[in-house]
């Protein structure tokens, strides 16, 4: 297994979202708690409410959603970072470096990424980096 191959592995693996992640994020982090469980066991603003466990379910159900593309994100990113150095002011870039660039930043519009059984990002055709 190639280091490349290794990362891609390690960063397409899915979140495993919780209801803490959830809360978190409904209150964007500004409110301290602290849970027990399922339970929240203590709140640090009581100007701020509660989430209620629809909220909650609803905020879960986005973040899972969402996963996939969020993995595709990581994965594009690396792989244009990878390249970056070939768009440096002293070098002209090929047109197949160019379309393959290209080709990475367009993959959020035109991808359907999911993720299989394993929580392992699938479905998506990645461009072959030209040499």
């Amino acid at each position: 297994m190639t280091k490349a191959r290794m990362f891609d592995i390690l960063i397409t693996k899915a979140a495993t979202y919780k209801k803490f992640d959830a809360i978190y994020n409904l209150t964007e982090g500004k409110v301290q708690f602290s849970m027990s469980g399922d339970t929240i066991t203590s709140w640090s603003d009581n100007s701020v409410a509660k989430p209620s466990n629809s909220a909650i379910s609803a905020e879960l159900t986005r973040l899972n959603n969402a996963e996939p593309m969020r993995l595709l994100r990581l994965v594009r990113d690396e792989k244009l970072a990878e390249t970056d150095w070939w768009a440096i002011s002293d070098l002209t870039m090929s047109n197949d470096r160019k379309t393959y660039r290209q080709a990475l930043r367009d993959l959020p519009a035109s991808a359907d990424p999911k993720l299989d059984s394993d929580n392992f990002l699938t479905n998506v055709t990645w461009p072959t980096k030209p040499s």
